[in-house]
């Protein structure tokens, strides 16, 4: 009914004190204007919010090489621990073998000393060699010969021994050395390491933080742009809002013959020959063309039932009433249909939105009002 009609200018008229936060979004008096600058602001949401995915996947890429990074990084930490327990034990058979090598360094001091005895001893028994036949007596003689072959064969001994404590100190101090060389190998390969874990920490954190700048970037976009939705949203409603309360009058004004207008806009083609805007013939136009905004409510132009509601060629979505007298009305190129076959309506009833379905070169309601199947001007029934 009509006073469906005024309750939506009422609700639309609430809007009008969110002007403040319209306000916020550049002046505009073009509802178009608006509803493209909405469309736009919805896009580009869209778009960053696929980005936004691709670096969220990227994030997940980039943590699975962290974890990775994690692995080696206990790998690396592993190794060092390892290297440092062999540092460990490299200094401490060093010290052992320097303990040991001083020992035989001890114990070759030792032998040179009763060697040189021996060899003095020797010496003076070689420069006496008729010690045997000078003895007081045969068994003296013998005992004294066998005590110089003890001596000398005393000395060889020694001798060979020392050689071999010399042979075993030179090895010694070669393994002393082979062991801090180990060592030392050890600890720059550690150091190596300690390094080489400092740079993969870096990148690790680098990577993070510039993951975490990106991201933020992406949803502060988005916020942006749903806000600018909003405002949109807004202004198209206090815009929508004014549009209707300034038609309010007409929408309530009813002809002679019951018709109320079906849309509140101005009139654009009307009824007769004229020009098609798009095959660019001179046909009959056998209705009105009334300016809109896509989703614009259209209203029922006098009570009546519904004999059609659906697509049909040209018109898009259409929705057709038949009023008594055998007169029916027509309205063309609707964005949605709300009602069905066989519905009742009353004069303001809603039955669609305004769009430009069909052949249509933008959003505009087609009305034609027909008496015995004959088309006839419209203008001709509706208020003045």
């Amino acid at each position: 009914m009509l006073l469906v009609a005024l309750v939506a200018l009422g609700v639309l008229g609430v809007l009008g004190a969110l002007a403040g936060v319209a306000a916020a979004v550049p002046d505009t008096d073009d509802i178009r204007d608006a509803r493209d600058r909405r469309e736009a602001a919805k896009d580009q949401a869209a778009s960053v919010a696929e980005q936004l995915e691709l670096v969220k996947a990227e994030d997940v890429e980039v943590a699975d090489a962290l974890r990775a990074l994690d692995e080696y990084v206990a790998l690396q930490q592993a190794k060092i621990a390892a290297a440092r327990q062999a540092i460990e034990a490299a200094e401490a058979e060093a010290t052992l073998r320097w303990v040991e090598a001083g020992h035989v360094g001890e114990e070759i001091t030792g032998l040179r000393a009763q060697l040189e005895r021996l060899a003095v001893d020797a010496y003076v028994g070689a420069i006496r060699p008729g010690t045997l036949l000078e003895a007081e007596d045969l068994s003296t003689g013998l005992r004294m010969s066998a005590i110089l072959d003890v001596v000398t064969g005393d000395r060889g001994d020694l001798l060979e021994r020392l050689r071999a404590l010399e042979s075993d100190s030179e090895d010694v101090a070669r393994m002393a050395d082979k062991a801090i060389a180990d060592a030392e190998l050890q600890e720059q390969e550690l150091e190596s390491s300690v390094l080489l874990l400092a740079r993969r920490i870096a990148a690790q954190e680098a990577a993070q933080e510039e993951l975490s700048k990106r991201i933020a970037a992406h949803e502060q976009e988005i916020r942006d742009f749903e806000r600018e939705q909003y405002r949109m949203a807004v202004l198209i409603e206090n815009l929508v809002a004014e549009e209707l309360r300034k038609a309010a009058p007409k929408l309530t004004e009813q002809s002679a013959s019951g018709f109320i207008f079906p849309i509140a806009g101005r009139i654009g083609s009307g009824f007769g020959p004229r020009k098609h805007p798009i095959f660019g013939t001179v046909r009959q136009h056998n209705g009105v063309d009334v300016g809109c905004v896509t989703g614009q409510p259209v209203w029922a132009a006098k009570a009546g039932e519904v004999i059609f509601a659906g697509w049909r060629d040209g018109y898009g979505n259409v929705v057709l009433i038949e009023h008594e007298g055998y007169v029916v009305t027509l309205y063309a190129h609707l964005s949605k249909i709300s009602v069905r076959k066989g519905h009742d309506l009353a004069a303001g009833d809603p039955l669609g939105e305004c769009g430009s379905t069909g052949w249509s070169t933008g959003p505009h309601l087609h009305f034609e009002v027909r008496v015995g199947g004959e088309a006839k001007d419209p203008l001709l029934v509706l208020p003045a």
